[in-house]
């Protein structure tokens, strides 16, 4: 067994895409992508969709193909009622772990694609709506992972911190380094969400010729800055020409490996942190 593929061994991606999906071509649907990452021995697998809750899929992923933990979870875009804490409740009762804050419907993503209109947390004042409260009550009392999404950074250190201030002890900033991309979010930026107690998830895909190409050795330097003990890396996979999820993450694990990180360093990323993550 080589080095990349013991790192492997027991990981757990927490930004699998999967289909059937009503916008994007998808690679494969959730039962395929767990069978290949069960083979290539990964613990487990947080399945996302931007527009319907996942857990449902997961559970039945989790039945087809045991040995495997699926995790599924909610994104707070207009097809679910957008900040609707009933339908969080609805997902958190059925077993679903991780809420994502609004992500297409995010206006800081519209306004990256130069659209209008959109999803924002906060007033004029720049206080978090009293919905946004509502959601993090039910995130708080099942133990759930707040997600920040796609939203704006001034909005992702606000509710990061009054989720910090109410206890909520699971909270991951949602492909911190992709967000550089769209809304400008800086490596300074997500130091200071580390150290209000976020993991900042790093995602393979930034990496990809297909987005961003953004330089391994950037991507090494800018997790070796917050700390690896504070980041995840996953792979945001799942598009149809991308790499199945499971061979995605060996990829990034191999190139973080060749692009200065140590490996304690890439267990961490993609083994303990994103475990204590999800409490598995």
């Amino acid at each position: 067994m080589s080095n990349v593929d013991r790192i492997l061994e027991g990981a757990v991606d927490i930004h699998v895409n999967f289909g059937p999906d009503p916008k994007v071509e998808r690679r494969a649907g959730a039962i395929e992508v767990a069978q290949q990452a069960k083979e290539m021995g990964m613990q487990g697998l947080v399945l996302k969709s931007h527009e319907y809750p996942t857990h449902p899929v997961a559970f039945t992923a989790t039945q087809a193909v045991p040995g495997i933990t699926m995790v599924g979870g909610i994104s707070l875009n207009v097809e679910v009622g957008g900040l609707n804490p009933m339908a969080v409740e609805a997902t958190a009762q059925m077993g679903g772990r991780v809420v994502w804050m609004p992500t297409y419907s995010a206006r800081a993503d519209r306004e990256s694609k130069g659209l209008n209109g959109g999803i924002h947390l906060r007033d004029e004042e720049g206080r978090l709506l009293p919905e946004v409260y509502s959601i993090l009550e039910v995130i708080r009392s099942h133990d759930m992972v707040l997600a920040t999404g796609r939203i704006s950074t001034a909005e992702s250190m606000e509710l990061v911190r009054q989720a910090r201030d109410m206890n909520i002890g699971r909270i991951v900033v949602t492909h911190g380094t992709t967000m550089a991309y769209w809304t400008g979010m800086t490596v300074g930026d997500m130091e200071a969400l580390a150290d209000m107690g976020a993991f900042i998830e790093h995602c393979i895909h930034v990496m990809m010729p297909t987005t961003y190409r953004m330089d391994p050795r950037e991507l090494a330097r800018a997790i070796t800055s917050i700390g690896p003990e504070k980041c995840i890396l996953s792979t945001n996979f799942g598009q149809d020409f991308h790499p199945m999820p499971a061979e995605g993450m060996r990829m990034g694990i191999a190139t973080m490996l060749r692009s200065g990180l140590e490996e304690v360093e890439a267990g961490i990323l993609v083994k303990d942190n994103p475990s204590r993550l999800l409490g598995l």
